[in-house]
């Protein structure tokens, strides 16, 4: 098993490659297309088996349209887009213009998806196939909208308070023994709606387990990760999809993850590629390039 995660900072583009089996999760932006291409071409990739979208912001979904059509993808696992979110992609305060224009667009690009492969709602579904091996998902419902419409909680009842990040999934992963978690933009941190409270945390209570290559959410920033969810997953490796200024100055996350584990293996995206490989013994080897 490899697992291809490519040079990006603020975005997320994963490849995996089960043998002759490839599947993505994410797709960047819309603009790292031909980076993606190239990638792909030089692997030799002419098919993927799957593409999975963990929630609808634009350096999660951007190159998805292009993909689809360049390439022959089976299916697309797709999050639907709220268009309840109170901030936009880049962290400034949504407004109605911007909802309903990223609503427009998630109708467009699942049309497109639809066209060139088989659409999946990810709502109806809690795991994915992958050769012999399985993704389990996590928070595969729509939850902004569930909380919107919760009447039992009058603070957060048709009100907009969320981020799309709330509606992330998450995926896990076990391959020969190891455990490999892609945590999205899921977020960490105290809300007044059970649904939205401390997510990472109730996703790593129901796993349970240590965690060998954790795919730090939401891009290492504060609130995704928190002490008593690392302290379950006491992560091995820790690819992070950013880069070493922001990291050092606004995240806490080296610390947090040294905390639990002081030998951690921290490996960022900003300058490399990153190839992770996982043995049928177990072990694992990793690659900058």
């Amino acid at each position: 098993m490899e697992l291809h995660f490519l040079k990006t900072t603020w975005s997320d583009i994963v490849i995996l490659k089960n043998g002759n089996i490839v599947a993505m999760i994410d797709t960047g932006f819309e603009k790292q297309y031909e980076t993606i291409k190239e990638y792909l071409d030089k692997m030799g990739i002419e098919k993927i088996e799957f593409i999975l979208l963990t929630h609808f912001h634009r350096d999660h979904y951007g190159s998805i349209p292009s993909i689809v059509k360049d390439y022959v993808v089976d299916k697309v696992y797709f999050k639907n887009y709220s268009a309840l979110d109170k901030t936009t992609a880049w962290g400034t305060p949504a407004d109605d213009e911007y909802r309903l224009n990223e609503y427009n667009k998630s109708i467009n690009i699942k049309k497109i998806i639809e066209k060139n492969s088989e659409l999946i709602e990810v709502e109806n579904i809690n795991s994915i196939k992958f050769g012999r091996y399985e993704l389990k998902l996590y928070s595969t419902n729509n939850s902004i909208e569930d909380i919107y419409n919760d009447k039992d909680y009058e603070d957060s009842y048709h009100k907009i308070l969320f981020n799309e990040n709330q509606n992330s999934l998450a995926a896990l992963l076990k391959v020969n023994g190891v455990n490999v978690f892609f945590g999205g933009d899921i977020f960490d941190r105290e809300s007044i709606h059970p649904k939205a409270d401390y997510v990472n945390y109730q996703i790593a209570s129901s796993i349970n387990e240590e965690i060998d290559i954790y795919k730090v959410p939401h891009h290492g920033t504060v609130y995704c990760n928190s002490e008593k969810t690392l302290d379950i997953y006491k992560p091995k490796i820790a690819v992070i999809t950013n880069g070493e200024e922001y990291l050092q100055k606004e995240s806490t996350i080296y610390q947090d993850l040294m905390q639990v584990n002081k030998n951690v293996k921290i490996l960022l995206t900003e300058n490399h590629n990153i190839v992770l490989k996982i043995f049928d013994n177990g072990c694992i080897s990793y690659e900058e390039c």
